[in-house]
C-alpha cells in the first residue's frame, strides 16, 4: 500500500499512462564498480579535511560504494608542492573558494592518501600545469606514487588548459595567442618529466571544458601514454541572467530538455582512439551553481539520469564536483556552526545510483508523454533493477512495467522529497543520511508480478528503484 501522502498526491491529478518493458535476457556494458566520483579543489589539502580520522566523511564516501575521488580542479594550477614543506593547516570553518596561491609539502599528501585508503577510494590526482614546472609536477607526482601508487587510477596534468590564454571576459595564465601547439609541448615537458621519475606513472588529460575541440588532436597525439581521457560539463551556467537564454540556471531546464552538450563527443573522440574516458568534473551549473537548483532535490534526479547517460555511451564514470561548501552544488556539505560534513541532496542522486547501478545494463523501451525516463540493469546475482525516473514537475506517472515471466516478486525503494526544490526531507527507501554518513534502507513496497506485469505509480520530481527477481 502507498503511504497516505502519496496516495493523496497521485490523487490530484490524473495519472499520466507509461510502459516500461525491459528485455533482460540482453545484457549490454558492464557497469563499472567505481563509476560513481567526487572531485574537489587541490587546495583541500591544505585544510584540516582529507585525512584516516575525518570519519564521518570517509563514511559518506563509503556508503556510496567503491568510487573515484578526483583531486584537482581549479586550484590545482596554483597549488605548489615543496618535499620540505610544512604549511599550516587551515581551519574548515574558514573554508571557501581560494584564489591566492598554497603550497604542500609531503605531510598533506600522505594524509590525503590515508583518507583514500580508509574510504576505499581510487584516486585522479591533479598536478600544475599552470606553473609550467616540469620538475616540480614530477617531484609530487613521484611521492603521490610513492606513498599512494595502489590508490591512484592517473595522475592529471593540469586543469581545463584550453582556458588558459587571456580573452575579452578572462584574465587567462597564458597569452591570448596559446594554443594546442603550445599546450601539446608543455603537457609533454611535463609527462616526460613524471615518466623519468616513474617509467609506469599513469598519465590522464586533457581535462578540458566543453568548449574546445583539442580532443582529438591530444588523442592522435598522446593515445599511447595516458590510461585514461578526461573533460569537464556543466550544462547549465549560474552567471547566466537571461532567463530565456539556453543555459539559463533553473529546475525546469536542469530537469528538461538536455542541454546538447559535447561531452559525448568527446567520449567518441576517445572510444575512436582505444582510450577509455571519464567525465572527471561536471555539475549542475558552472560558476558554483545556483541556489534553489544546484542544492535542491532536482539536482539529485538530474544526476540520476546523467549518470545513465553517460554509462549508456560506454564511459567509465562521473566525478561531480564541489568542495564542501554550501548552499551551491556540492553533494557533501560541511556545516561550519556544526563542524561536520552531511550529505545534500545531489548526494542522493549518487546513492541512488549506486543501488541501481549493479551490473550490465539491458535493454529496454519506454514510452510516456511525460518527462518520464527509465533505465535498467541486470546483476551477477540474477536481480533485475530497473530504474524509474520521472522528472515531470507537474505530471504524477502510471508506469506499466513488462518485466518478462522469469520474474515473480521485486521491492521498490522510493528516492523522494517535499518538493523539486526542496532544500531538506530528502529521504532514499525511507531514510536519511544518517549524521555519521551512512544510509540503509527503512521502507520499501513489495510488487507482486503477473507473467511479469506490474504496475507502479510515482508522483512528480521522484524516483523508484525496483529491485525484481
Amino acid at each position: 500500500m502507498l503511504p497516505l501522502l502519496l496516495a493523496a498526491t497521485l490523487a490530484a491529478a490524473q495519472p499520466t499512462p507509461a510502459t516500461v518493458t525491459v528485455h533482460a535476457d540482453q545484457p549490454g556494458l558492464l557497469l563499472p564498480a567505481d563509476f560513481v566520483g567526487l572531485s574537489t579543489e587541490k587546495k583541500l589539502m591544505t585544510r584540516d579535511c582529507f585525512n584516516a580520522k575525518n570519519t564521518t566523511l570517509i563514511n559518506l564516501c563509503r556508503t556510496l560504494g567503491p568510487g573515484v575521488l578526483r583531486i584537482g580542479a581549479n586550484n590545482v594550477d596554483s597549488t605548489f608542492f615543496q618535499r620540505d614543506g610544512h604549511p599550516p593547516r587551515e581551519s574548515m570553518k574558514d573554508n571557501g573558494y581560494v584564489v591566492d596561491p598554497r603550497t604542500i609539502g609531503t605531510e598533506s599528501v600522505d594524509e590525503f592518501f590515508g583518507f583514500a585508503r580508509a574510504a576505499g577510494w581510487r584516486v585522479i590526482y591533479g598536478v600544475n600545469l599552470g606553473a609550467n614546472n616540469p620538475a616540480m609536477a614530477a617531484d609530487e607526482a613521484d611521492y603521490a606514487l610513492q606513498v599512494g601508487a595502489k590508490e591512484i587510477l592517473a595522475i592529471e596534468i593540469g586543469n581545463e588548459p584550453n582556458l588558459y590564454p587571456k580573452g575579452p571576459k578572462r584574465e587567462g595564465i597564458r597569452p591570448g595567442n596559446w594554443g594546442y601547439p603550445q599546450y601539446k609541448a608543455e603537457f609533454t615537458a611535463t609527462a616526460d618529466a613524471i615518466v623519468a621519475k616513474r617509467p609506469q606513472a599513469p598519465l590522464t588529460g586533457p581535462a578540458v571544458t566543453k568548449s574546445t575541440k583539442w580532443m582529438p588532436l591530444f588523442m592522435a597525439d598522446f593515445r599511447s601514454r595516458i590510461v585514461l581521457a578526461t573533460s569537464h560539463v556543466y550544462p547549465l551556467s549560474a552567471p547566466e541572467t537571461d532567463p530565456k537564454a539556453q543555459r539559463f540556471t533553473s529546475i525546469e531546464k536542469l530537469l528538461g530538455e538536455k542541454y546538447p552538450d559535447d561531452w559525448a563527443i568527446k567520449l567518441a573522440d576517445a572510444q575512436a582512439a582505444g582510450v577509455p574516458y571519464r567525465v572527471a568534473e561536471c555539475n549542475t551549473a558552472s560558476g558554483g551553481g545556483k541556489r534553489g537548483v544546484s542544492n535542491a532535490f532536482a539536482s539529485a534526479l538530474w544526476s540520476i539520469d546523467f549518470l545513465f547517460d553517460v554509462a549508456t555511451r560506454g564511459g567509465q564514470g562521473v566525478n561531480l564536483h564541489g568542495s564542501f561548501t554550501a548552499n551551491n552544488y556540492s553533494p557533501i556539505v560541511y556545516d561550519k556552526k556544526m563542524e561536520t560534513y552531511g550529505a545534500a541532496p545531489l548526494y542522493y542522486g549518487l546513492l541512488f545510483f549506486s543501488q541501481a547501478a549493479q551490473g550490465r545494463l539491458v535493454a529496454s523501451e519506454t514510452k510516456c508523454a511525460a518527462n518520464f525516463v527509465a533505465h535498467a540493469v541486470r546483476g551477477a546475482d540474477g536481480k533485475l533493477r530497473v530504474i524509474l525516473l520521472n522528472k515531470d514537475l507537474t505530471q504524477p506517472v502510471a508506469v506499466q512495467l513488462d518485466l518478462g515471466a522469469a520474474f515473480k516478486t521485486g521491492q521498490v525503494l522510493r528516492l523522494t522529497a517535499p518538493s523539486a526544490d526542496a532544500t531538506e526531507g530528502v529521504t532514499f527507501a525511507g531514510s536519511a543520511v544518517t549524521a555519521d554518513g551512512k544510509w540503509g534502507p527503512r521502507t520499501t513496497e513489495l510488487l507482486t508480478f503477473a507473467a511479469g506485469k506490474a504496475t507502479v505509480a510515482l508522483p512528480p520530481a521522484s524516483a523508484a528503484l525496483l529491485i525484481a527477481k
